[in-house]
């Protein structure tokens, strides 16, 4: 049930965007309709009844009486009447002061299929840059490199903030919010302000003020490609799945893992047929771990790929609990990791968390396995697949989920360096693994609402609470590094790489 939470809910949006255009209310035909106050006031309501009830620790950041009130107070301040995009910021930033980066409330499916198929979404890729706005995108209308001053008339910094306002991460973790609105800027500036055929540009280049005009595209366009890709990512490993390169004057491997979201027969495979072939024949030092577009996924794909680095298996002990053993509100459940809502599905999960979870003495219901994953035996003999060198883990706040805890897990070897930014995942706790997917009864927003909630017993303290994990080394990308297409935090990593070699190299000789 908790194993492929990640690519079962993308299989679920895909399944149910037929359901979703039957279902859904009539006026949910655009973004621009109205809800009532009082339809308004009853999807707010039983939002908060889907947390309170289902949401394995909804109170981890803020209290029941706290977010009560603010419920409460958004009610009574509805006008009478108001628009599907006000009411759907409305919820979503009310959802973020959980601050649970897998409770989620986005936009219908059929909304969204609709407004994307229309040239409203703003063009170009974006890196936030010391809190500022600059153009990561060559050959249009804005030069790569302009920062931006205003988009129709709305002012850098409160872009980022009402934008970065609309995410989701994990307690105090900010990372997240800037690479997730790097990634979707179009989208985020959609959800806040609504559509644009146009948009009106201000910026600065080179000192100089500049004012011009672009024209929108297609959302699907937009989120198909990724903005066609910031322009440093040109590599091949940033466009697959997994990908594994040589870098033989460093003798190092470099392993991306973009995503956790594929079986473990087919992860590992490929994985294994691509450290083969590049590692054949060849004597390599150093392994760099890419991770920092990986947003998780299978939480089994750990097992394989720690043994391969630290040469024994997994263990990660925690302790986890849930708030209720039933699955309520039926009537507007779409599904549950991915599979659609059906009465076989609901009975599957209740089982499930009758066999794993018992009362305690304060009402919880608790695991009483510590290292309760589930382990995947893949008939391979791994003993061959260990790396003895040094392995240096690329991190950013997108590094999520199923990757936020490997970075965690690996962070704690000695072979291990981190290099990049706090992850986006917390360090010491979640609520996770199985997630039910609901739609509000008169909106057609949908809420995901983790279940599980699991605290880490090995975990960096010194970190804080409410935190990711933190590298060895932070590198932050700069104005120049834009400019001049450049992977600071990958090339920092060679850097650290090729000052070892060099180190090795004059030790040798003194040796001699």
């Amino acid at each position: 049930m908790i194993r492929n939470t990640a690519i079962k809910a993308l299989q679920f949006t895909l399944a149910t965007i037929l359901m979703m255009v039957m279902s859904v209310p009539a006026f949910a035909n655009t973004f621009t309709q109205t809800l009532s106050k009082q339809k308004a006031t009853e999807d707010l309501n039983f939002y908060f009844k889907l947390i309170d009830e289902q949401h394995g620790n909804p109170y981890a950041y803020i209290s029941r009486t706290e977010f009560k009130q603010l419920v409460d107070a958004n009610i009574n301040s509805l006008p009478e009447n108001i628009s599907y995009q006000q009411f759907t910021n409305l919820v979503i930033e009310l959802n973020q002061k959980l601050r649970c980066g897998h409770t989620a409330v986005s936009i219908d499916t059929q909304i969204l299929k609709t407004a994307t198929e229309k040239s409203d979404f703003f063009p170009y890729p974006i890196s936030i840059i010391d809190n500022e706005i600059y153009i990561d995108f060559e050959d249009g209308t804005l030069p790569l490199g302009s920062k931006i001053t205003t988009i129709n008339g709305i002012p850098s910094k409160q872009l980022v903030k009402e934008l970065t306002a609309l995410t989701i991460t994990d307690g105090y973790i900010e990372t997240k919010k800037y690479r997730e609105i790097e990634q979707k800027f179009g989208y985020y500036f959609f959800l806040k302000y609504g559509p644009s055929a146009e948009f009106n540009v201000n910026f600065d280049l080179g000192g100089a003020a500049n004012t011009t005009t672009v024209q929108g595209i297609p959302g699907n366009q937009m989120l198909a490609n990724h903005y066609m890709r910031p322009v440093y990512k040109t590599n091949e490993r940033y466009i697959h799945f997994t990908h594994v390169d040589a870098i033989d004057s460093l003798q190092t491997l470099v392993l991306t893992l973009n995503t956790f979201q594929a079986s473990p027969e087919w992860f590992f495979q490929k994985v294994y047929d691509q450290y083969n072939a590049a590692s054949k024949g060849a004597g390599f030092n150093s392994l760099v771990l890419d991770l920092r577009n990986n947003e998780g996924g299978d939480r089994r794909l750990l097992n394989f790929l720690y043994k391969m680095i630290a040469g024994k298996d997994l263990v990660d002990p925690s302790t986890t609990s849930t708030r209720s053993l039933k699955i309520t509100n039926e009537q507007q459940l779409m599904g549950i990791n991915g599979a659609v809502g059906s009465e076989e599905v609901v009975a599957n999960a209740e089982d499930y968390l009758a066999k794993h979870f018992v009362s305690n003495a304060n009402g919880q219901f608790i695991n009483d396995t510590q290292n309760w994953h589930e382990e995947f035996e893949l008939g391979f003999d791994l003993k061959n697949l260990k790396f003895e060198g040094k392995v240096y883990v690329l991190t950013s706040g997108k590094t999520f989920s199923a990757a936020a805890d490997f970075a965690r897990i690996l962070s704690e070897l000695d072979n291990v360096t981190l290099v990049g930014e706090e992850t986006g995942g917390a360090n010491e706790a979640r609520t996770a693994n199985m997630l039910l997917n609901y739609s509000l009864p008169n909106s057609a927003l949908q809420v995901q609402v983790p279940v599980i909630y699991e605290k880490f017993i090995h975990h960096d303290t010194k970190n804080g609470t409410g935190h990711g994990t933190f590298p060895d080394f932070q590198v932050k990308k700069t104005y120049q590094d834009l400019m001049n297409k450049r992977d600071a935090v990958y090339n920092f990593a060679l850097g650290l790489i090729a000052q070892q070699k060099s180190t090795y190299a004059v030790a040798s000789l003194e040796q001699q």
